[in-house]
């Protein structure tokens, strides 16, 4: 279940982007950041980086996240669906923990597909959402 909801989390994060100040000037790639810049990481965009994640990044497949907290991405702060660092989201392990619970309640069951008319369309709002809503089919199993 972790390695679904890191792969889920990894292509639809959400929280779109992170910001951070540059508390000294830093050299990046041969440029410099000055102190005080304000930085916009593009969390989606990195998320689906070829460099980072290889050529089937846009491809579902929770098993890149076997043995792998990083789930093979080239840079371990390649993959920050809860941000990093001093400033990692604090309800990371309760968000885990609740969507274990809630699954494995869900799931033990019903059957769930999507309906027919679902089309997949991700809408960037302040956070990432379903552009046409989310139909599904349940049924008690």
């Amino acid at each position: 279940m972790s390695w679904v909801m890191n792969e889920v989390l990894r292509l639809y994060p959400s929280a779109l982007n992170a910001q951070r100040q540059a508390r000294r000037d830093i050299e990046v790639n041969g440029r410099v950041i000055p102190n005080g810049t304000n930085i916009w990481i593009d969390v989606v965009a990195m998320h689906h980086d070829v460099d980072l994640w290889g050529d089937d990044f846009n491809e579902f497949k929770p098993e890149r996240f076997d043995g792998d907290l990083y789930g093979g991405c080239k840079n371990k702060m390649g993959f920050m669906p809860f941000g990093f660092g001093g400033r990692m989201c604090i309800g990371r392990n309760m968000a885990f923990m609740e969507y274990k619970i809630l699954f494995s309640l869900v799931l033990s069951r019903f059957e769930i597909s999507f309906s027919p008319g679902y089309r997949h369309s991700p809408k960037h709002v302040f956070s990432l959402r379903p552009g046409y809503d989310l139909p599904l089919i349940v049924r008690a199993l």
